[in-house]
């Protein structure tokens, strides 16, 4: 049986086989996507300490004993506290990361593979239906331009 899911290195493979559209220049400078990826995967990652965080001391505050509770509670508030811009700051690096239009098509391999790695790791969606249109069509323009198809 043959396999047919598209994997990342497959993507990027054929993108890179493609011939370009005459005229179609090649950006001078790595594409700024795999920035916006990394920006996001700190995000993200900073975003997931804290809750790990949280959790970890809202278990020691249900162990605890009266003497150590007000330390313990103090720092949890501390983490809640935290959460709200921590969370601003991913959903902004969502955002640039799915409204920026890749400059080659294997940054646009890069972004896609990245959300679906997300998802199959975390079982987390940074995208609601909007931004999934968002995406989908900042991928598209990607692949027009390289291919010298007309936007639409």
């Amino acid at each position: 049986m043959t396999n047919t899911f598209a994997t990342r290195r497959r993507v990027i493979a054929a993108s890179a086989a493609m011939p370009l559209a005459a005229g179609a220049p090649r950006p001078a400078l790595p594409d700024p996507i795999y920035a916006l990826i990394d920006a996001h995967r700190r995000a993200y990652s900073d975003l997931v300490a804290l809750l790990a965080a949280q959790q970890a001391v809202d278990h020691a505050l249900l162990r605890a004993d009266a003497a150590a509770r007000p330390t313990l509670q103090a720092k949890l508030d501390a983490l809640c506290e935290a959460e709200g811009p921590l969370g601003r700051a991913e959903m902004r690096a969502t955002d640039r990361l799915i409204h920026t239009i890749p400059d080659t098509l294997a940054g646009a391999a890069a972004a896609l593979g990245y959300l679906r790695e997300l998802f199959a790791r975390d079982r987390y969606a940074p995208c609601e239906d909007d931004d999934y249109r968002a995406l989908l069509l900042s991928i598209e323009c990607a692949i027009r331009r390289e291919t010298g198809l007309p936007a639409s």
